[in-house]
């Protein structure tokens, strides 16, 4: 069966080199016309120049810039559209996107991408099981994902972008090993737990991170009828009330899955 660059639609032959890729995305046919559909979006908002270094670059980079652009896709596509790329934060530091809301207000956007390596052991890492699969046979067991979700918000390169005039959103969209879409009561755990059984508590019990009005969990997931997002938003009930997210975005909090349009194959995979 046909495989990564062997399964490009045409905006991608023309648009991405992929010579330092490792892997085999796209890998199936509904990545192969999301790339196309991604590409061709990034293009209308004249973001080429912005995003096609790194789809070009090694396997990581890539796919945090495919997340960056899903989720701008889904937004734009759930009428949130993206008012301005790369936003000044607080500190001097930026973020992903302004959205608009239906309320005319406009929400400040920041994108992360925890991965697997980051669940290693010094003693993988010093082994190199960074260059392994991701998956490896008889590496099952307990797992804890409110501690990378915990750590992500907690990084001096996320919260401090977070000014307190203005609404605020951390979306992550994780390559853990089990992802935080498949353990949803993980992610109540690191962000509401009373106490500290599970690390650090008061992430969304205190004002401890006031400057964030929420967290959204994100995932592209390939199925039979295309490349589907889901995505669900959990509000931090002790924000700052200049930070809190309007309505619009707060329907959020029931889960949702949109199919990326131009993504079913034209035959069964």
């Amino acid at each position: 069966m046909p495989a990564g660059p062997q399964l490009f639609g045409p905006a991608a032959r023309r648009l991405v080199s992929p010579d330092r890729w490792t892997d085999q995305y796209p890998a199936w046919p509904q990545y192969a016309l999301e790339l196309d559909v991604l590409l061709s979006f990034a293009d209308d908002y004249g973001q080429l120049p912005r995003f096609t270094p790194r789809l070009e670059s090694k396997n990581a980079q890539r796919d945090e810039a495919l997340d960056e652009l899903r989720i701008a896709y889904f937004l734009h596509h759930s009428s949130f559209p993206v008012q301005k790329w790369d936003p000044p934060g607080l500190n001097g530091k930026v973020g992903e996107y302004l959205i608009g809301t239906p309320e005319n207000q406009s929400v400040f956007i920041e994108v992360k991408s925890p991965g697997w390596e980051g669940e290693l052991s010094a003693e993988q890492l010093k082994a190199g099981r960074t260059k392994e699969p991701k998956y490896q046979q008889g590496e099952g067991g307990a797992f804890g994902n409110w501690e990378p979700l915990q750590k992500c918000i907690a990084s001096p390169r996320t919260y401090p972008k977070f000014a307190p005039t203005q609404p605020n959103l951390l979306i992550i969209a994780d390559d853990l090993k089990i992802s935080l879409q498949d353990s949803l009561v993980h992610v109540d755990i690191a962000l509401y737990a009373d106490h500290d059984r599970y690390g650090q508590k008061e992430y969304f019990t205190s004002s401890q991170y006031q400057n964030l009005g929420a967290l959204g969990i994100f995932r592209a997931l390939a199925t039979s009828d295309g490349i589907a997002y889901d995505f669900k938003l959990f509000d931090n009930p002790f924000a700052l009330p200049a930070v809190k997210l309007p309505a619009s975005l707060l329907e959020f909090k029931t889960c949702l899955r949109r199919f990326v349009r131009g993504t079913r194959p034209a035959r069964s995979v």
